[in-house]
């Protein structure tokens, strides 16, 4: 990636300190020749890594709304001479259409809807198309029957609801690991709620985990994995959450062999974030 070392972000990216854990998960879950899809790539950070996991075999689907964060993102993946990796500039949704777009002066906060941590930041807005990821999938024939989807990873900012329920055919079918953020704020500003992610998920048999890490002054971080009863109540307002297919439980032990170390049930732990 092309990094700024002015910027905090950019020097997490280049000291390996961002989202250690989604890095690990990708390591040890996606394989040569797997398709994954990133949703809301931003300047591609997950999106390089997915690329460098599937390799030449495989596909990524990324997409990104935000027109600077495409033009960076196109750039990375240009860098990389990532040619399976398909660049997708509108934002997933629940069905064809057009929606307003809340364009942040903060990289990563733009939004469809901002929270009010995110309101003071928005430098304009614009309209941009939203998509089905089960009609993108059909149109590129990715089928069970020759591909694997191994890994979804969706940080929409407040969409989540909307991009599940315009993933469920893909997610019954396939049934991979889906990594998702869930910031309280965002969805309460699109008038959802948790449960729009928890519920959606759950009936479609997915049990739902958060992750602790030990030892953050580690690059080599550890990692807990802790089973979520309740998002509402074990949750803080913004966190990552992974969501196994009951079916796929056996992919935990995947995780804990590679770098993952699972713990007794109990509650999540809590923490904050701005964006």
């Amino acid at each position: 990636m092309q990094i700024d070392p002015k910027d905090c972000m950019d020097r997490a990216f280049y000291f390996g300190s961002y989202e250690q854990h989604l890095v690990h998960l990708i390591a040890a879950t996606v394989r040569p020749g797997d398709v994954c899809i990133d949703v809301g790539a931003q300047r591609g950070f997950v999106t390089l890594h997915l690329g460098k996991a599937v390799g030449a075999d495989g596909q990524v689907f990324a997409f990104e709304p935000d027109p600077r964060a495409m033009e960076a993102l196109t750039s990375n993946v240009q860098r990389n001479g990532f040619g399976h990796v398909r660049l997708y500039s509108c934002a997933l949704g629940d069905r064809d259409a057009s929606c307003r777009f809340a364009l942040s002066h903060q990289l990563g906060w733009s939004s469809r809807f901002p929270n009010d941590l995110a309101k003071p930041a928005v430098a304009s807005t614009i309209s941009v198309w939203t998509r089905r990821l089960d009609d993108i999938m059909a149109e590129a024939d990715i089928v069970p029957e020759t591909h694997r989807i191994s890994f979804i990873k969706i940080d929409a900012e407040g969409s989540e609801p909307l991009v599940l329920q315009g993933a469920q055919n893909t997610l019954q079918r396939f049934l991979p690991i889906v990594h998702v953020e869930v910031n309280k704020g965002s969805l309460r500003a699109g008038g959802f709620s948790v449960n729009s992610i928890e519920g959606l998920l759950r009936s479609l048999g997915y049990k739902l985990y958060a992750m602790r890490a030990r030892g953050f002054g580690s690059l080599r971080s550890r990692f807990d994995v802790i089973p979520i009863a309740s998002l509402a109540t074990e949750t803080g307002e913004c966190q990552d959450i992974l969501a196994v297919h009951a079916s796929n439980e056996w992919r935990l032990q995947e995780l804990h062999k590679r770098f993952i170390m699972p713990s007794p049930a109990k509650s999540a732990t809590k923490r904050s974030a701005a964006g």
